[in-house]
C-alpha cells in the first residue's frame, strides 16, 4: 500500500465533508502494521492540524495563486512531512512528486518542495505587522478564532495556543474495582511504559507517549479507560456515592458515566443517555469491559423534557455539546469550524441544562460542564440558569489543589496541563428550603 496516496484519499474525503477525520483514518488504517498505522495517522492528523501554516507556506514558496486542489493537497502533505516528520528530505520530495499528475504539475510540486527542503521551519508572516495574523498562521488557527481568544485570554492567548499545538498526552483513569493506581503504575513500569500519577485526579495516570489502549497492560481485564484528567476531575466534583441514582444526559462515549460508576463501587444505578442510538454500543461495550453492571444506556433527546425522569436522580451530569475550544490538540479538525455557529450553542446548552435540573431530587447535585473556554457557553449559561432557578445554589468544591469560586472552575491547557474545561456545581434546595 502507498501510504502517502492513502493519506491523500483520506484528506480528500475529509475536505469533501464525507467523513470525520478520526473515522476516516481508522478505516484506512485497518489491518496495517503498527509502524504504517502510526505514520499514516501522524501524517493525516498533522496535515489537518497545520493546514493554515502549510497553506501560508505554499503561498509564500509557490509564487502563484492558481494551485490546483490536487497539487495543493500533495504540497500540504509533503510540506508537513518535510517540516514535522523529519523523513530524509530527498526521499520525501521524490515520493510526493511521483504522486503529482502531469509533467507540469510534477515540476511545480518539485520546485516548491525543494525550496522548502532548504528551510528549517515553515515561513511565517511578520509578527510586528499583525500579531493576530502571525498567531493564526503560526498555530494554524483561523484569524476569527484567534481574535475571540484574545478577548477571552488577553496576554495568555499565545500560551494557550502553544499548549494546544503540543502533542496530546494520553491519560488513563484507573478502575479501582480492579486495581489501584499504584499497582497499575507498577505494571506499566514493569512493561517499560513511562507514566506518572496525575497531579489533581486521584485515579489518573498520564503516559509519556501515546499508544493504542489495547496494547497497554490490563486492557482486556478492564483495569482502566482512556479519559483526560479534566473529565476525571468532573466526576470527582460530581461526587457520586454507592447506592445513588445518577443520570448522564449527554453520555457518549461514556467516560463520565464510567467514572461515576466506579466511584459508586458499581452499587446503585447510572442512566446513560445520548441522542444518537448508534453510539450507545460505545457505552455498553466499555461498561462490559470494565465490569460495570450498574450502567444502563438508552436513547434520549436531552432537549425534550421527560416526566419519567422528574426528580429521579441524586446527581445529574450535564456535559453539553460545545465549541470544543479546549480540545483543539485532540480534535484538530475542530479548529476550522466557524465560531459564528458557536454563538447559537448557548440556547441549546441552556435548554439541556434546564431539563437536567428537573431530573435532580431535592437536595441533589447538578453538574454542568463543557470542553470549551468560551465564557458565552460557560459562565453566561450558568449565570442565566442561576437567575432562572432560585431552587439551585452554587456549591464550592475542591479536587486536589484545585478549588472553585462560587461553585465554578475553568481549566486551561497552559495552566493545568489538562483539556480546556468548565465545571459548575449546583445543589438543589431540599423540600424544607424550597
Amino acid at each position: 500500500m502507498n501510504l502517502r496516496l492513502t493519506a491523500l484519499r483520506v484528506l480528500a474525503r475529509w475536505e469533501a465533508g464525507d467523513a470525520y477525520i478520526n473515522l476516516a483514518i481508522g478505516r484506512a488504517a485497518e489491518g496495517l502494521p503498527d509502524a504504517d498505522r502510526r505514520y499514516l495517522t501522524a501524517l493525516v492528523y498533522g496535515t489537518v492540524e497545520k493546514k493554515l501554516t502549510l497553506d501560508y507556506a505554499i503561498g509564500t514558496l509557490a509564487h502563484r495563486s492558481d494551485v490546483s486542489p490536487a497539487a495543493k493537497s500533495i504540497l500540504e502533505c509533503g510540506l508537513y512531512e518535510l517540516f514535522y516528520l523529519h523523513t530524509p528530505r530527498h526521499a520525501a520530495v521524490n515520493a510526493w512528486v511521483e504522486l503529482a499528475g502531469s509533467r507540469g504539475e510534477k515540476s511545480f510540486v518539485n520546485g516548491v518542495l525543494r525550496a522548502a527542503s532548504a528551510l528549517d521551519a515553515p515561513p511565517l508572516p511578520p509578527r510586528e505587522k499583525n500579531e493576530a495574523r502571525y498567531l493564526s498562521v503560526c498555530y494554524s488557527v483561523p484569524l476569527t478564532t484567534v481574535k475571540r481568544l484574545v478577548t477571552i485570554l488577553g496576554a495568555e492567548t499565545e500560551d494557550f495556543l502553544r499548549a494546544t499545538a503540543l502533542p496530546p498526552r494520553m491519560t488513563l483513569r484507573v478502575n479501582p474495582l480492579k486495581i489501584s493506581r499504584e499497582e497499575y503504575l507498577a505494571h506499566l513500569t514493569a512493561t517499560g511504559i513511562a507514566a506518572a500519577a496525575t497531579p489533581y485526579a486521584p485515579a489518573g495516570v498520564r503516559l509519556a507517549r501515546t499508544c493504542p489502549p489495547r496494547d497497554l497492560p490490563g486492557f482486556a481485564e478492564g483495569w482502566f479507560f482512556v479519559q483526560d484528567e479534566a473529565s476525571q476531575i468532573a466526576t470527582e466534583v460530581l461526587g457520586a456515592e454507592p447506592g445513588e441514582t445518577v443520570i448522564d444526559l449527554c453520555a457518549c462515549p461514556g467516560g463520565k458515566s464510567f467514572g461515576a460508576a466506579v466511584r459508586m463501587e458499581n452499587r446503585g444505578r447510572v442512566l446513560s443517555f445520548d441522542l444518537h442510538a448508534s453510539k450507545l454500543s460505545l457505552i455498553e461495550s466499555g461498561a462490559a469491559r470494565l465490569g460495570l453492571t450498574c450502567i444502563t444506556a438508552a436513547e434520549h433527546d436531552a432537549t425534550v423534557p421527560d416526566p419519567a425522569l422528574s426528580a429521579l436522580a441524586d446527581r445529574v451530569i450535564c456535559d453539553v455539546p460545545c465549541s470544543g475550544l479546549g480540545v483543539l490538540s485532540k480534535k484538530p479538525d475542530l479548529r476550522y469550524k466557524d465560531l459564528r455557529a458557536a454563538d447559537e450553542l448557548p440556547a441549546l446548552q441552556s435548554a439541556i441544562l434546564a431539563n437536567a435540573a428537573d431530573c435532580v431530587k431535592p437536595g441533589g447535585v447538578l453538574l454542568y460542564s463543557t470542553c470549551t473556554v468560551n465564557p458565552a457557553e460557560n459562565e453566561a449559561v450558568t449565570d442565566a440558569f442561576r437567575a432562572a432557578r432560585p431552587d439551585f445554589t452554587p456549591e464550592d468544591f475542591t479536587v486536589g489543589a484545585l478549588a472553585s469560586e462560587a461553585g465554578r472552575l475553568t481549566l486551561f491547557p497552559h495552566r493545568h496541563g489538562t483539556d480546556g474545561f468548565y465545571l459548575a456545581k449546583f445543589r438543589r434546595c431540599g423540600k424544607e428550603e424550597a
